[in-house]
């Protein structure tokens, strides 16, 4: 691999962890932002929740974008509108629409890189593009944890405007650096892309129906229709998305409700939570992947019922964390929740991925990343927000907090499903779906950059489809294997 293209990769990575810092800068800072912008707590709740709708609304249509335009100009303006709606938010307005405008900018510029990194690490990585993908996933949480410290340190010693005017000072040089000397050949995707299927060991008249030759003759509502039915998909997204509101309203208020209803100076808080947000959900989300991966793969039943542990042991962390008033106790409380949470999305994922018949994953991938911005991500700081503007702190904590329940609930519906589809295998064996191949096998599905283009689908978690075959060491399923573990 050529040097230019992991400086480039370098420059991506340093990128992406830096338009995340925001993410981390206004939890950290929540009480002295209210103050300084004579916001309340339900209009701060819109601002965390405006990111989130730019990211889904450029979502929407973002991968077409690549297509029709060139990738480096639409990155540049990306860069250009993110330093600007950085710079936009830290002012004093006497209308608060303009901090709404702000952060409904920075979603918008954040969406566009979110969506091309990805794809150009699946086309320059080359041999090192499974663990760049990884690596740039990865760097997503800490970059909110990097900006939830600076913002800690510089609110106590002088003003959060400076947190906001530090992450601009540190993304103007990848912007000109991008600019001036990226070049354009060097960042644009290759769309020609049968070379590299017929590399693969798919026989090149399968290729003709894969996803996206079988989907293009189907209407969006007809694939919407066979998506929806597929029942143990929607419940699986839904947990997803029940996780994500949880772990989004803990992310953006939870600094907020320790200071004031747990009585904890700011400093205290600060340090525990920064160290809490980063361990719990790595150290979860790692754990739950290697046992996923020695329970068999994500499609062995054994994967459901761990997954239904997980949110069991969520739900019993969660419940005392709205009538304690414990430090200490709230932090490891919300520590287990955040643990487990993490454990719970890689075989969650892989479930919901292995799910769908083949010509439907892109398209399900699509939807899953869709509805969990809609129901997950987006929702959860205004409506927190609303009931401590409207309530009390303590409605909105019980309320965030055993939200968790409803997963469990649909974990036991997922389960009972996976039941049903066992039990109509014993009782029609003509139904039975052969898959000896692997997922994987159809380059088509699992590639990226057709994924985006096609569907528009920004891969939040993408860095999870490069092992689902390692996951699924033996994915042979004529029905007696699965009877004979039950």
């Amino acid at each position: 691999m050529e040097i230019k293209y992991k400086w480039i990769f370098s420059l991506i990575l340093s990128t992406n962890v830096l338009i995340n810092l925001d993410h981390g800068i206004i939890p950290a800072a929540t009480q002295q932002i209210e103050a300084s912008l004579n916001l309340s707590a339900e209009e701060l709740g819109y601002l965390g929740s405006l990111v989130y709708a730019g990211i889904s609304l450029v979502g929407l249509f973002g991968g077409k974008l690549f297509i029709h335009f060139n990738a480096k100009l639409i990155v540049s303006i990306s860069y250009i509108g993110m330093l600007g709606s950085l710079l936009m938010f830290p002012q004093h307005y006497k209308s608060s629409w303009l901090f709404y405008l702000s952060r409904f900018l920075t979603g918008c510029a954040q969406a566009p890189m979110m969506i091309y990194f990805p794809v150009w690490v699946d086309n320059f990585g080359g041999e090192s593009k499974t663990i760049w993908l990884t690596i740039l996933q990865g760097v997503i949480p800490l970059g909110i944890f990097v900006g939830y410290v600076l913002s800690s340190v510089i609110s106590n010693i002088w003003t959060w405007q400076l947190a906001f005017y530090a992450q601009v000072a540190l993304l103007i040089p990848c912007a000109i650096f991008f600019i001036l000397f990226v070049r354009t050949k060097d960042f644009e995707i290759k769309r020609a892309r049968r070379s590299k299927i017929d590399k693969k060991s798919v026989n090149p008249d399968d290729v003709g129906a894969s996803m996206l030759s079988v989907s293009s003759h189907k209407s969006y509502w007809h694939m919407m229709g066979e998506l929806y039915s597929i029942k143990l998909w929607l419940c699986c997204t839904i947990v997803i998305s029940i996780l994500y509101f949880i772990v989004t309203g803990i992310q953006f208020w939870m600094t907020d409700y320790m200071i004031i209803e747990m009585h904890q100076n700011q400093k205290t808080v600060n340090i525990v939570f920064a160290v809490v947000s980063i361990t719990a959900p790595v150290f979860g989300c790692i754990t739950g992947g290697l046992i996923a991966q020695k329970l068999g793969g994500y499609e062995r039943t054994k994967s459901l019922y761990i997954c239904v542990i997980y949110c069991f042991i969520c739900c019993l962390s969660a419940a005392p964390v709205p009538f304690t008033e414990i430090f200490w106790f709230g932090a490891l409380c919300v520590w287990f929740l955040l643990f487990f949470g993490g454990a719970i999305v890689p075989p969650l994922m892989g479930i919901m991925l292995s799910s769908v018949p083949k010509h439907l994953k892109a398209f399900a991938n699509s939807n899953t990343t869709m509805f969990q911005n809609l129901f997950g991500f987006l929702p959860a700081p205004s409506i927190y927000g609303f009931l401590l503007e409207r309530y009390n702190a303590k409605v909105a904590i019980f309320t965030l907090m055993y939200y968790s329940f409803f997963g469990l609930l649909f974990m036991f519906l997922a389960v009972y499903v996976k039941k049903q589809e066992i039990k109509n295998r014993k009782n029609n064996p003509t139904s039975v779906i052969n898959r000896t191949e692997s997922v994987l096998e159809d380059e088509e599905n699992f590639n990226i950059t057709d994924r985006v283009l096609q569907y528009g689908d920004m891969p939040l978690s993408v860095s999870l489809a490069q092992h689902i075959d390692d996951q699924i060491p033996n994915y042979e399923y004529e029905g007696t294997k699965e009877q004979e573990q039950e």
